[in-house]
């Protein structure tokens, strides 16, 4: 015997399921186990239990939740070589050799088996530190939050177009402390009316803040569009709008958005020091593309160069490669990207290329021959563009060495520099835009 493969099944309650094969043979009976210190401890001692020297474990398991992270780290520091699957493999594998049975025993049968079948990655599961992996929650938590103020933003804006439309004219823009402070205590139109000048006025002054004067002209005019916008919405809807309680949800919707925001700036500041700690070279934010938000996220999600084998690897991960379609020893290009890799970093790759292009002369070249030459749509030109950023963040990573942006002879350059060379050179023509959005619309329709 040497080779020992053992399927896991995770729970997201309850019992967690094992079943050890050895050299492809199903061993002895399932093992179910918990997670807590002393499961997790017999667990490892019976996986090696009547195993001879020099033989090799492999535990193969599904992402199920974060159940996997304690697992893989006692497999991991055990010496036991942790390998986690798709969903979608196991789920056709088990149609394969138990159509009609789905159970903990059965799912761990078909864990242990899929090395005998092939396809598995070779590469162990990684199990990042305790600062990494906080990197990685955090970054992840900052864009849950920021998706929740986005969303009350438009909220806002709705209610505002649907209850008051004269008022958006009036008010300045909907990110500033006093257009905010306007729609959350003085929304109703018949307050506004009511209210005297002098009042308005002061009200005025206390809540603006940076452009925006305390008093004079700019107080002047606003205090009086606030009373016209009062008196059309009014005519508009007359008694057939709850001003009183719509007041009311727009002032909770803008205090869960401050709340939100709050939230957001202790984050922001943890992830800088842990980025910082992690990063100290800050060498990502020199790729084109990686901002200040950006280069956390990516270095929450790849953690270190070295867990890839090569930059093919690295892109895989990413998901930003074709998929294969080749029959009768011909090969059949052009095929769509894989909806396979982490949609973090894809979302991530996808912006920081919109934003490169316009910056490096290479990548907007990349983009240039694609939409202009070669007919491509703007997401794929993109997603080709996004294919380089992930090799300079490999090599950004694996050396620690600031990225130096350069024009096509290879001289260094400013970033204006590189801006002004994509506008004189790579700037593509609005009809071809225009065609290739038509295009794509045709080929939906």
């Amino acid at each position: 015997m040497g080779q020992r493969t053992i399927g896991i099944d995770l729970a997201i309650r309850g019992d967690h399921v094992a079943r050890i094969f050895d050299d492809g043979r199903p061993q002895a009976k399932s093992i179910r186990f918990r997670l807590t210190s002393d499961s997790l401890a017999g667990l490892v001692a019976k996986f090696r239990e009547g195993l001879p020297a020099g033989s090799t474990i492999t535990a193969v398991m599904e992402p199920t939740g974060m159940s996997w992270f304690p697992v893989a780290r006692w497999l991991e520091q055990a010496g036991i070589k942790a390998i986690r699957v798709k969903g979608q493999r196991v789920r056709a594998l088990r149609r394969y050799l138990s159509e009609h049975t789905k159970t903990d025993a059965a799912d761990a049968y078909v864990l242990g088996a899929i090395p005998l079948f092939g396809g598995v990655p070779v590469d162990p599961v990684y199990v990042p530190n305790a600062d990494r992996h906080a990197l990685q929650r955090l970054t992840r938590q900052r864009e849950r939050l920021e998706e929740e103020v986005t969303t009350i933003k438009r909220r806002l804006i709705d209610l505002v177009r649907w209850a008051s439309p004269a008022i958006e004219a009036v008010l300045p823009d909907f990110r500033t402390n006093l257009a905010l402070a306007i729609l959350h205590d003085m929304f109703n139109p018949a307050d506004v009316i009511k209210a005297r000048r002098t009042t308005l006025l002061g009200f005025v002054a206390k809540h603006a803040n940076g452009n925006h004067p305390h008093t004079g002209p700019f107080a002047d005019k606003l205090v009086d569009g606030l009373k016209a916008a009062a008196l059309e919405t009014q005519r508009l809807h007359g008694a057939a709008v709850n001003f009183e309680l719509l007041q009311l949800e727009v002032a909770v919707e803008i205090d869960r958005m401050r709340l939100l925001e709050s939230q957001l700036g202790k984050l922001g500041r943890e992830i800088e020091t842990l980025y910082g700690k992690l990063h100290p070279s800050d060498a990502l934010r020199t790729i084109p593309g990686i901002g200040n938000a950006l280069a956390p996220l990516v270095l929450g999600v790849l953690h270190e160069a070295r867990r890839f084998a090569g930059l093919h690897q690295l892109r895989g991960f990413c998901g930003l490669f074709p998929r294969t379609n080749s029959s009768g020893g011909a090969d059949q290009p052009g095929q769509s990207i894989t909806q396979s890799g982490n949609n973090r970093i894809k979302r991530a790759l996808y912006l920081a290329a919109d934003a490169a292009r316009r910056i490096d002369p290479g990548l907007a070249e990349v983009y240039w021959r694609l939409m202009v030459r070669k007919g491509h749509h703007h997401k794929q030109a993109l997603c080709a563009v996004a294919t380089r950023i992930v090799n300079r963040i490999g090599k950004v990573l694996r050396t620690g060495e600031a990225y130096e942006l350069r024009d096509q002879a290879g001289k260094p350059i400013s970033v204006a520099e590189g801006r002004a060379i994509v506008a004189e050179q790579f700037s593509i023509p609005a009809e071809i835009r225009n065609a290739r959005r038509k295009h794509r619309a045709e080929s939906l329709a």
